[in-house]
């Protein structure tokens, strides 16, 4: 069984069993799951954590030609066998998970380094836990995570907030975000300034026209969910009414 979660550098993918089930049958199960919300996984770098699994080169080298294909980058495995590590660092990869590595090879800016940022690990990634983010979203910079995201601060216009469950933003939502992206359509997206360039809820697609953005912005705070199939967005008190 793979487990996605979310750690202070990004993705972790957990191979429970790793030493007990064959490896392409862990690899079947890793790209059935990217294939089944590839918005969510598309650009991200991930770690793997293989538990005891003793894995040679062709090994290690399938798993990166599976993400390679899907636009994933491998940046480090760590495994309880020694083996395994040897191999690991004969590849390049990282056998631990450390800030210093992370910031190397992480192609995306990793916007959760910062102080503030705090996360708890779920092993179900469907919006079980949460990452708070205390800090202002640049452009450029992608925070992405598998359960909900907080963020005190605003969303710059060019940054993306991609999240397995909701997106909170406590300031100006400037931005593109997408919530519910491992295919939760119950996700809302909720911001103090409500004026993002793109919003995406599941499958559900919505890009405001400038007029419209312009319009939102004076608005009090708002929150985007899925109606019908159909992305709305309505006064943020309808919140505490959708959750009961």
């Amino acid at each position: 069984m793979i487990a996605i979660k979310g750690y202070r550098h990004g993705l972790l993918i957990v191979f429970n069993d790793a030493a007990q089930t064959p490896w392409f049958a862990h690899l079947r199960e890793l790209e059935a799951k990217l294939d089944a919300t590839p918005h969510f996984f598309r650009g991200s770098s991930v770690a793997f954590d293989v538990k005891d699994a003793t894995l040679d080169e062709e090994d290690l080298r399938r798993a990166i030609d599976v993400l390679r294909t899907r636009e994933i980058k491998l940046w480090a495995v760590i495994s309880q066998n020694a083996e395994t590590c040897a191999r690991v660092r004969s590849l390049g990869l990282a056998d631990r998970l450390t800030t210093t590595v992370a910031a190397r090879c992480t192609p995306e800016q990793p916007a959760h380094l910062s102080e503030g940022a705090r996360n708890s690990p779920s092993p179900s990634g469907e919006g079980g836990d949460g990452l708070f983010v205390r800090r202002r979203i640049r452009s450029g910079q992608i925070l992405r995570h598998p359960g909900h995201i907080v963020i005190m601060g605003d969303v710059n216009p060019g940054a993306q907030i991609i999240a397995g469950g909701d997106i909170i933003v406590w300031g100006r939502l400037n931005g593109a975000v997408h919530a519910g992206a491992l295919g939760n359509p119950k996700a809302v997206v909720c911001a103090l300034e409500m004026s993002p360039t793109c919003v995406r809820i599941a499958e559900a697609v919505y890009i405001p026209r400038t007029l419209e953005r312009g319009q939102r912005k004076k608005r009090a705070a708002q929150i985007a969910l899925l109606k019908e199939q159909e992305i709305i967005f309505a006064p943020w008190d309808v919140l505490t009414h959708t959750l009961k």
